[in-house]
């Protein structure tokens, strides 16, 4: 089996963390500071080499741990805003299908009876869907995408509660504590997006792949 989506993700999680403390860490520290670590480095500083080397196994074990810790659903309501039915799945044929030119949606119909309107029928007939086409390329990637970000958002919240620590430690001024909260909540939208987008097209290339799949056994 390869590898699950989660570990194919690490890398790209660790690599937001890095860049969200480097970005910060200029921000309340100076540009200065982190050129002064960089030269450091440059020198075989060995004990911030020796640093620099454990953190992204430390980051590693700690997304894995927030990975786990927070709920699904708390997740799934950062991106979605949406306390209940989050999931895009859930209007996967009321709207996703009705947007997406490359859904039969009269030929899905044929197959499996009157599409459900209700958003748990919804979900539960689109994830039958999905699992015979979870290996599908097109699947797989928009699936590996909206969990990317969808982890990131997450993350997000961890990354304003160490920066307001930081700032409490650090006392910067009040402009700069302005600016970097600015930027993450900004980031924070991007990233949103960027989920929502993921998801929906997780949703819609399911139905895509599925309704032009030909005749199968129903459900």
């Amino acid at each position: 089996m390869g590898k699950s989506l989660k570990s194919k993700n690490r890398s790209q999680l660790i690599a937001f963390v890095l860049l969200n403390a480097i970005g910060l860490g200029v921000l309340l520290e100076g540009f200065n500071q982190v050129l002064s670590l960089l030269d450091s480095v440059t020198k075989g500083n060995v004990a911030i080499l020796g640093k620099l080397v454990a953190l992204p196994a430390a980051l590693a074990l700690v997304i894995g741990i927030l990975s786990w810790a927070v709920p699904k659903s708390w997740k799934e309501m950062l991106v979605f805003w949406r306390i209940h039915n989050c999931l895009p799945s859930s209007r996967a044929f009321t709207q996703i299908a009705l947007h997406d030119p490359r859904v039969d949606r009269p030929r899905l119909a044929e197959q499996y009876g009157q599409l459900p309107s209700e958003p748990a029928q919804q979900t539960a007939l689109w994830y039958s869907l999905y699992r015979k086409n979870a290996e599908e390329v097109g699947v797989e990637d928009a699936h590996c995408a909206y969990l990317r970000y969808r982890e990131m958002t997450a993350l997000i919240g961890s990354v304003m509660a160490a920066f307001l620590a930081a700032s409490v430690l650090i006392h910067p001024p009040i402009r700069t504590i302005a600016v970097g909260a600015f930027a993450i909540v900004a980031e924070y939208l991007l990233v949103l997006l960027a989920a929502r987008h993921a998801a929906n097209h997780f949703v819609a290339n399911v139905l895509a792949i599925e309704s032009a799949a030909g005749p199968r056994t129903p459900l």
